[in-house]
């Protein structure tokens, strides 16, 4: 009998017995369970990775120094974790709501706003008071049993409502952000996206919770969208039944084309993914859901498995079934991050951040987490693989040319960790001209750094969205959020991603601290204009 049955029959078993309906009955055994496990994984919490409860519709911001290029109209964001109500006691940097903040920026002047995303799980938890729905850093050791325990008992007294995906889900939409088929979409890997709507003055809400199709399994937070033909490549994983690897295409129109398993033989974390002109490329690695290891190391349920090899997999834009996958193998590694993937001389490249190994139950950083520019060489004709490392910098968050997805691309970006700070803060961003010859070693050919301030991921913003009014693939802008501890102040700093000057074009002070978080997104001044409503089918 497996331990879902068995929770599922413990659960009902003290439902039946003590008759508890109270939620604050639940509250206290969930906080009962948690006792002894306070301050694990705190550090997500500290400094600039607290949250902010305060939500900003529309502030004017000043531009402190510097002037915003006349060039960009629309609006800059970053989508992270930011819990709306404390956590009892254990909390993972990956479990809080989801929160955006928003710059819009047009004729030299930006204005500030800042929502929670309005996800089911929000409200429900609003309506109760406290937190209600188990979190992945409560999954833990013996405890984690309970804590499953408790969940299937929360769900049987409609404590909990539209857990399943195939109702109303239970997602946070804290991860990333995309604009596909006229509408702004949140993401995150456990669940189906929210749509937002952007007003032309920079004010973000929530529309509602989005159906695809007959999509029945959770949706990326790292789609890739063909510039080309204007399809959203998307994947879904789980790791606690099959199909654990699911893959779709979504029209320019956002309706569903295909979906279909991907055969693997063990569930794994598949955060990214890579398109080209002619394959879907999919990364299978040994971080995989061990329940076991859980209680018998005292862990979260998903570790990483050294002994274990990684694959690389490559599937036919034109394939109409998962079995048509072609799998490349090579030594264990670990990728949470891919900049790009094309095609050369008949041989797949990919660039991607590459660490020996991953920890999710690390109180700090180590080197082994180091994750660095990697180039992956695939030959379908050979039937071979190879990477090497491209750079020693140390850093994550990879960025391209948006337009340059699945195509040929010589310059990328990523965020250069602090290898020094237990938490891995952002110190600044750095250059790397992909076609650098293996001779040299280092690709890597210009770095921003602050002194003090830490941020986060930057997005890079073509000057034009025409590529004949540009000066080369790399001529446009570098946004990111900085904050300062000093002044406990955070500002958007514009720089110039072609000579990678460490003088920002500008920069703009924002009203309120923002917290360190996940993926950043520009969204145009057209786009904003563009947006559809309602669209896809919607659950409020």
């Amino acid at each position: 009998m497996s331990a879902r049955v068995i929770a599922y029959v413990a659960g009902g078993a003290v439902c039946f017995v003590l008759g508890i309906r109270s939620r604050r009955v639940v509250n206290g055994l969930q906080v009962l369970i948690a006792k002894g496990r306070k301050n694990k994984r705190r550090n997500a919490l500290a400094g600039n990775y607290g949250p902010v409860r305060r939500e900003v519709f529309s502030a004017e911001c000043e531009v402190v120094a510097g002037e915003l290029p006349a060039e960009l109209d629309g609006v800059y964001m970053r989508n992270g974790s930011n819990p709306f109500y404390d956590p009892y006691a254990s909390y993972h940097w990956f479990e809080g709501d989801g929160m955006v903040h928003a710059t819009r920026i047009k004729d030299g002047v930006a204005s500030f706003c800042n929502r929670f995303v309005d996800t089911h799980k929000l409200r429900e938890e609003k309506r109760a008071g406290f937190p209600i729905y188990a979190k992945f850093g409560d999954q833990e050791g013996v405890r984690g049993v309970f804590v499953a325990m408790l969940e299937l008992l929360k769900q049987r007294v409609g404590i909990i409502r539209g857990q399943p995906l195939t109702q109303q889900g239970s997602g946070t939409a804290n991860t990333s952000l995309v604009y596909h088929a006229g509408r702004l979409l949140a993401l995150h890997e456990g669940d189906l996206p929210y749509q937002l709507k952007m007003l032309c003055e920079g004010v973000l809400s929530t529309v509602g919770r989005v159906s695809v199709g007959d999509w029945q399994v959770p949706f990326t937070a790292h789609p890739k969208l063909d510039t080309t033909t204007g399809n959203l490549h998307i994947i879904g994983y789980q790791i606690d039944r099959q199909p654990y690897l699911t893959y779709g295409v979504l029209s320019p129109n956002g309706s569903l084309l295909k979906s279909f398993p991907i055969p693997v033989a063990f569930p794994s974390m598949f955060h990214d993914f890579a398109i080209t002109e002619h394959y879907a490329v999919f990364m299978h690695m040994p971080l995989v859901f061990d329940p076991k290891a859980m209680i018998e190391h005292n862990t979260l349920p998903v570790i990483f498995k050294p002994e274990m090899p990684s694959r690389i997999g490559l599937l036919p834009l034109t394939a109409r079934s998962g079995d048509e996958v072609v799998w490349y193998e090579l030594p264990s590694f670990y990728v949470f991050h891919i900049a790009n993937a094309w095609e050369e001389a008949g041989k797949v490249k990919m660039v991607a951040c590459q660490a020996e190994r991953v920890d999710l139950n690390a109180m700090k950083f180590n080197e082994d987490m180091a994750s660095r520019m990697t180039e992956y060489i695939i030959d379908p004709a050979k039937g071979t693989a190879q990477l090497r490392r491209i750079s020693s910098v140390v850093g994550d968050f990879p960025l391209v040319h948006p337009a340059m997805y699945g195509k040929p691309t010589r310059y990328a970006y990523t965020a250069i960790t602090d290898t020094k700070d237990d938490a891995a803060q952002v110190k600044g961003i750095a250059k790397f001209d992909l076609a650098t010859p293996p001779s040299q070693k280092e690709a890597a050919i210009a770095t921003i750094e602050w002194d003090s301030a830490r941020g986060g991921e930057a997005f890079f913003v073509p000057r034009s969205q025409d590529p004949a009014q540009c000066n080369g693939e790399d001529d446009g802008f570098l946004l990111v959020y900085v904050y300062e501890a000093q002044a406990d102040a955070s500002f958007l700093h514009v720089y110039n991603a072609q000579t990678m000057d460490s003088t920002p074009l500008a920069v703009v002070k924002l009203p309120q601290r923002v917290p360190h978080g996940f993926h950043t997104y520009w969204m145009s001044g057209e786009q904003i204009r563009q947006q559809q409503l309602p669209g896809m089918a919607l659950q409020h």
